[in-house]
């Protein structure tokens, strides 16, 4: 079983594949081959963070390579139930309350391609430039 389960370092990142390479530290510094990485979402991990490899059990040439869960050095910036939140690696995330149905997205610039349309209430905190027309329909 040790060696389907193992702990090593990210050392080089195949962008486009959405792959990467190992290097097992306890293991005199051996390399993996180039393995994908486990995700639902596209956000590889940085060279040099820890992760963990599954490899198939015919041989460690093959193997899946899944991000760490928290631990005492790593642990969530806020965590409770129905909460829902990404980091986004510099500050910025999102983040999702299940019980108050709210979204927010914290970073400095959001752009939207299409239309977009607000049902309710809108409210504008700071400056609010409009390049365009605004129009009013309705009953007000």
């Amino acid at each position: 079983m040790s060696d389907i389960i193992r702990a090593g370092f990210i050392s080089a990142i195949n962008y486009k594949d959405g792959t990467a390479q190992v290097v097992y530290k306890d293991r005199d510094n051996s390399l993996s081959p180039f393995m994908p990485l486990w995700a639902n979402e596209y956000n590889p991990p940085d060279i040099d963070t820890l992760v963990y490899v599954v490899h198939l059990p015919n041989g460690g040439t093959r193997g899946m390579i899944i991000i760490p869960p928290y631990a005492d050095t790593n642990r969530p910036i806020e965590g409770r139930e129905g909460l829902w939140r990404k980091e986004l690696g510099d500050g910025s995330f999102l983040r999702y309350d299940r019980k108050t149905k709210q979204l927010d997205i914290m970073c400095d610039r959001v752009k939207f391609g299409g239309n977009l349309e607000i049902e309710g209430n809108v409210s504008v905190t700071g400056n609010l430039t409009v390049c365009g027309t605004i129009s009013q329909g309705g009953g007000g």
